[in-house]
């Protein structure tokens, strides 16, 4: 992995020009704020929720790293709908993968996924990379759909320059091997290098019942195109 650059605030969306990623670009008020409402209410709003969404450890009890609520559109190289997704619940998701490839100027070579996580207090995210170490091709996206949060709830996304198994010993990783912090913010989007290690802070105790909620867009390998036109913007009810 190339060394890491730091992160960088853009004010629009860019064509990538040179792969791999070396620095982690945030993008606030990414969707419009109609797109935004209809991001968050379908997936407020439907019961597809399973606490699935892991990062398995080698534990001889078998218990996984950090385990979150979560849920999946779409996995693989051909973007296969997940198993229980209907094909309707995609299409707003199938929109928006179209429209971060159009913004940023690339198709998906290898896709791998693109789904939920959300967070309530005490599901603090562990250490973990996105993909192999020899993709250095890949593109990882986070978008953040909730409606409101307020700083004191916390959700901050930790960059390190290197991994950590599980928890233990969490506070002395974040001190040693910090190299970034990115806060929790309604409707921003983060661009990177998965292979940078990253984990979430689980919302604090002032967020009570609140959930941190964040699509996951990601894949081992991209293409640069330029040439996309206005494909992204066509009705949603045309892309399957």
């Amino acid at each position: 992995m190339s060394e890491f650059g730091g992160i960088e605030f853009i004010t629009e969306p860019f064509h990538i020009q040179d792969m791999p990623l070396t620095k982690v670009y945030v993008l606030d008020d990414y969707l419009a704020p109609s797109l935004h409402r209809a991001v968050d209410r379908q997936i407020t709003q439907k019961s597809y929720w399973s606490k699935t969404n892991q990062v398995n450890s080698d534990s001889p009890t078998g218990l996984p790293h950090h385990s979150f609520w979560g849920a999946g559109f779409f996995r693989g190289e051909n973007m296969d709908i997940e198993e229980g997704m209907t094909p309707k619940d995609t299409y707003l998701m199938a929109w928006m993968n179209r429209k971060l490839q159009t913004d940023f100027g690339f198709m998906w070579e290898r896709f791998q996924y693109f789904g939920l996580n959300s967070q309530t207090q005490g599901l603090e995210g562990t250490t973990h990379a996105d993909c192999d170490p020899e993709d250095d091709w890949n593109l990882s996206f986070l978008y953040y759909p909730n409606q409101f949060w307020n700083d004191s709830w916390g959700g901050q996304l930790r960059l390190y320059d290197e991994m950590q198994q599980g928890l233990a010993g969490r506070a002395d990783h974040i001190k040693n091997h910090q190299v970034g912090e990115i806060e929790f913010k309604p409707n921003r989007l983060l661009i990177f290098d998965g292979r940078i290690p990253h984990g979430a802070d689980a919302p604090t105790a002032k967020a009570r019942y609140m959930d941190r909620r964040s699509l996951v867009i990601r894949g081992d390998e991209i293409c640069l195109k330029t040439n996309w036109g206005e494909d992204a913007y066509d009705r949603i009810h045309n892309i399957r």
